[in-house]
């Protein structure tokens, strides 16, 4: 395994952390669709017409709370994933990649959390930790990059 990119410890946990990221993701994409089951609200027509009901007017809430938080997922987990891998590249300190990767997520994973169960100041604070973290590998990858250039 020496030979291989996982061998480096930071893509390695790189790489756990962003499995953990990916199922946390497809768990908020099942609730979504165990909230839309259980209280017969569909996304499209033809959801409706496949269940032969009449299409609703009206959205839920709650299953539009959970669509907002896995939209914020996309818009902050999928960049994650580019920027992290080009820190991972900078070869960082472990204890660095650690606090940043494992930060990042464990802020994820509550911002969902709270988002689901609309607690406020929490959200923000997570997002808020998540952004930080995120920012902080961005600019000590460019700084790497430039420096080297």
């Amino acid at each position: 395994m020496n030979d291989t990119l996982l061998a480096s410890p930071a893509l390695r946990l790189l790489a756990i952390v962003s499995l953990v990221l990916v199922l946390k993701m497809a768990a908020v994409g099942v609730y979504t669709s165990t909230l839309r089951i259980g209280r017969k609200v569909y996304a499209t027509p033809e959801d409706y017409a496949l269940q032969r009901m009449q299409a609703k007017a009206a959205s839920d809430p709650d299953i539009e709370r959970v669509r907002r938080a896995h939209q914020n997922d996309l818009e902050n987990i999928l960049p994650f994933f580019v920027v992290g891998f080009f820190f991972a590249l900078t070869r960082p300190p472990l204890l660095a990649a650690e606090i940043l990767f494992i930060g990042f997520a464990v802020a994820r994973i509550l911002h969902s959390v709270f988002y689901i169960r609309a607690m406020q100041p929490h959200r923000t604070i997570a997002f808020a930790a998540g952004s930080l973290l995120s920012g902080v590998m961005l600019v000590w990858t460019l700084v790497v990059l430039l420096q080297a250039a």
